[in-house]
């Protein structure tokens, strides 16, 4: 997968982007506190083996890539820690994550700063591959953004999963009812390399390169 970002915009030094976040006692719902959060680079490689069993055997694409009900939660799971890991790097915090089913976001990411501890709802969502849903687009995916209401926090990350280019320099974001919009995909064939995009609303897009070792 090519992507492509408005080259006269001048990528963030890592460790300086910065998140909607719900500070430790303020807006904090209780059951957050009380849900077990997960370190993405135990979880990655872990999830890793899983993909590989099944990889091995002669099963179909569906299969293999999780897309049936039954590996549903570990599709998720490989997701959502890759979009964690991928966030942790760029903002020089380690961050936790936790899949909680809400009617506006699917997970929830955790780290301390200054001994304070962030909390953030996120939504993920994902351009799927042409094989799963040759008619989804990205254009699609944004403008059913707008049901949400978290303005003030809510977290989108949108996993590009395509073979294809995408230029994300003029990303509409004037009516998304969200704080912070992020999309990442892998840039080579094992996944060891990922872009992350984001600074969307703000208008000042920016991207990222990591290496995921253990993915």
């Amino acid at each position: 997968m090519a992507l492509r970002y408005n080259p006269t915009k001048k990528p963030l030094a890592l460790g300086t982007a910065e998140l909607g976040v719900r500070l430790m006692n303020k807006r904090v719902p209780n059951e957050w506190t009380k849900l077990e959060f997960h370190d993405p680079e135990v979880v990655l490689p872990k999830l890793r083996k899983i993909r590989e069993i099944i990889s091995s055997s002669d099963t179909p694409e569906k299969i293999a890539s999780l897309r049936t009900n039954k590996l549903k939660k570990e599709r998720e799971s490989w997701d959502a820690a890759v979009f964690c890991q991928l966030l942790s790097l760029t903002i020089n915090r380690k961050i936790y994550f936790s899949c909680y089913e809400n009617s506006d976001f699917d997970s929830i990411f955790t780290w301390n700063d200054g001994g304070v501890q962030n909390y953030a709802p996120v939504q993920l969502k994902e351009l799927v591959p042409e094989y799963t849903n040759s008619d989804a687009s990205l254009d699609e995916i944004l403008n059913k953004l707008c049901k949400y209401s978290g303005k003030d926090d809510l977290i989108v990350g949108i996993k590009l999963n395509r073979k294809e280019s995408f230029d994300l320099t003029n990303i509409p974001t004037q009516k998304l009812p969200i704080c912070e919009l992020w999309m990442f995909g892998a840039t080579s064939i094992d996944q060891k390399y990922w872009s992350l995009f984001g600074e969307f609303m703000s208008g000042e897009a920016q991207q990222y390169e990591h290496e995921l070792q253990y993915v």
